[in-house]
């Protein structure tokens, strides 16, 4: 077979180095209960750079359009889950999630939350049940880390 693939990897790759940054992040929210203002904004420059990568596969009103409204879902949902329980997400976690909308776009956005809070409440409760202790306070970065993983993999190209 000769020629090029149909499919470009780069974008792949690109989430594949994504989860470099969320390990990254996930690793110091699990030490300190926070994410960092100043990390989050070294990792915005990488997020914007999907946009010139997506263009070589999608028209740019589509690009533009998919991340922003990533971005906008992962702002507004996890700002909404946040009053609803009175902080029960943290500032931090709230800005990754809109950095995240913006190369995962809305709908995989949402698959990676939804990947994400799978894991915490399998965590939780086999937790519960071999230690009968409850944490007050649960680190969310290393489950978006963990989210964006298993959504990464469902991306592998074939």
């Amino acid at each position: 077979m000769t020629g090029t693939a149909n499919v470009s990897r780069m974008l792949f790759y690109y989430h594949a180095i994504t989860l470099v940054f969320l390990l990254g992040f996930a690793v110091y929210d699990h030490r300190h209960h926070r994410i960092r203002n100043a990390a989050l904004l070294a990792f915005l420059p990488w997020c914007l750079l999907y946009i010139p990568a997506a263009l070589q596969e999608m028209p740019a009103c589509l690009v533009l359009l998919r991340c922003f409204l990533g971005a906008l879902c992962g702002f507004l949902l996890l700002l909404t889950v946040s009053l609803a329980t009175g902080g029960g997400i943290g500032g931090g976690d709230i800005k990754l999630a809109a950095l995240l909308g913006i190369p995962f776009g809305a709908s995989g956005l949402m698959a990676v939350l939804a990947l994400s809070c799978i894991l915490v409440l399998l965590h939780m409760g086999l937790q519960s049940l071999f230690r009968r202790e409850r944490h007050e306070h649960i680190p969310f970065a290393p489950y978006i880390f963990w989210g964006s993983f298993l959504y990464t993999l469902l991306l592998l190209p074939a």
